[in-house]
């Protein structure tokens, strides 16, 4: 396993900087003639990642792998039910999200409806697809989304459009079953401007409780083609509210065939997104979802500056820790870019790494975050296959200065809930400080002994992700703790 480590400073109360991301070696996820097309990610119970992709050919297939503790499980062919199923490129194929064991699938048959598929077993099996939409004589149906519900239905958007792509909007129904059957749909673009979306960017959407639900969408108000958010309180019967987030003013008569990327974050609705407006680039906006009032918006440089094209952003995170990730063109192939943050959006412009950048290209990038860990899926042109990889706030090696050195340390259990112990090395029974942390970088608590271990109390310091720094004289070590 390969560990970058990122030294930065601009945590003034950490003595050895803000937490450090490191970065695994890619894992393979699909296998040889398994394909590779747009992978998306999400994760079971016990942080555990399953990944979507697809096969291409005259007879598509979806594959679904599952992590199994060190690497993923064998493909499993999905069976739509003798349902054809068009999987198409740019990640606006079929899409999946999941919750504790329960995973649901959405795709389309073009021209006919979109269809879901739920697994109640962590994806060893699937029901029959259950038919979400119909389309009706004259319109057609494309590119869906889908969430998931606090109470585990999913909810899903698409677009409609006639036959000739034009007057688009975006739908959205619910499931209240658990899947079996599904609502009346509604126009969730009513509250924008003009009266057409775009026709070919997939939504996103942002679940607070079973009755908050936002939308994130390109619309299309006479070629201008801006992110909007259309907000409902009702469980998705009305979209009165709705939020112009895009400063860009993007007027092109050309379809982008890119949505946006959005993440409900407390008050806060935090979306990534392409625009052309000037050049290609990605940008980051925000809007609070009380007042629907749009907040900054800021660009996201290229990772090698210059004019670099950038494209199919994504956001994961929670609370004040944020990763963002795209695509970017680098002498004529695609590189995986990311940003991140451990202190609120406004230093996601202070800490970029690589993902990768082999030879030939890495695109149609999809992450996940959760407990300090951003999982990350790609395709791989060099391979064929797609690839795996954690960026990860843990186990950080820090220096007070060049030369200083690592003092071994345990931490069992972690995660914990109500106590663990941290054991290190202390034949001397030298005066040790811990120094107790969160992900924004604020001192919680000071300990000191001259033992070799110490206790902490998990029920003082309330669920979350936290960073002890343990140092006893020029050693100096960090762990991540876990409460549950």
């Amino acid at each position: 396993m390969k560990k970058i480590l990122l030294y930065l400073s601009f945590f003034p109360c950490l003595l050895f900087g803000q937490p450090s991301l490191f970065l695994t070696d890619p894992i393979p996820v699909s296998e040889a003639g398994t394909g590779y097309r747009a992978p998306r990610i999400a994760l079971l119970e016990g942080n555990r990642p399953v990944v979507y992709w697809g096969k291409t050919g005259s007879n598509p297939v979806l594959y679904l792998a599952i992590w199994e503790g060190g690497n993923f499980g064998a493909p499993i062919a999905i069976n739509t039910n003798g349902i054809p199923l068009d999987l198409w490129g740019g990640g606006l194929g079929p899409q999946i999200v999941a919750q504790g064991s329960i995973i649901y699938v959405v795709f389309e048959s073009y021209g006919e409806g979109i269809y879901c598929m739920k697994s109640a077993d962590g994806g060893q099996t699937f029901e029959d697809p259950v038919s979400v939409y119909d389309a009706p004589q004259g319109r057609v149906a494309t590119l869906p989304s889908v969430a998931i519900s606090p109470s585990g239905n999913p909810i899903v958007s698409f677009i409609t459009t006639d036959f000739s792509e034009q007057n688009a909007q975006y739908e959205m129904t619910r499931s209240l079953d658990g899947g079996i059957t599904f609502e009346p749909t509604t126009v969730a673009n009513t509250a924008a401007a003009g009266a057409e979306v775009c026709e070919c960017c997939p939504a996103s959407i942002g679940i607070v409780t079973e009755d908050e639900m936002y939308l994130g969408f390109r619309n299309n108000d006479e070629n201008i083609r801006d992110i909007w958010v259309a907000k409902t309180t009702d469980g998705g019967a009305n979209f009165s509210q709705a939020t112009d987030v895009d400063d860009t003013d993007w007027l092109t008569q050309v379809c982008p065939q890119s949505g946006p990327d959005m993440l409900v974050s407390g008050d806060s609705i935090f979306l990534v997104l392409f625009s052309g407006a000037e050049g290609s680039n990605v940008y980051f906006s925000s809007l609070n979802k009380e007042t629907m009032a749009a907040g900054n918006q800021f660009q996201i440089p290229p990772f090698n500056g210059g004019n670099q094209n950038q494209n199919f952003p994504a956001i994961a995170g929670n609370g004040d820790t944020l990763g963002i990730i795209w695509q970017e063109a680098v002498t004529g192939s695609w590189d995986i870019m990311m940003a991140w943050s451990a202190n609120g959006s406004g230093d996601l412009l202070n800490n970029y790494m690589v993902i990768d950048d082999d030879l030939l290209s890495q695109k149609q990038v999809d992450m996940a975050y959760q407990e300090g860990q951003f999982h990350i899926v790609y395709e791989d042109q060099k391979t064929s296959r797609v690839n795996y990889r954690i960026a990860s706030f843990e186990e950080i090696v820090g220096t007070l200065e060049a030369g200083h050195s690592e003092l071994l340390a345990n931490v069992s259990p972690n995660p914990f809930s109500e106590k663990t112990v941290v054991s290190f090395e202390n034949e001397g029974f030298e005066i040790t400080t811990c120094t107790l942390f969160n992900t924004n970088g604020q001192q919680m608590e000071i300990f000191q002994t001259s033992g070799n271990t110490l206790e902490i109390e998990g029920s003082d310091l309330g669920k979350g992700v936290y960073f002890l720094k343990i140092q006893k004289g020029e050693y100096l070590v960090v762990k991540r703790l876990v409460v549950e």
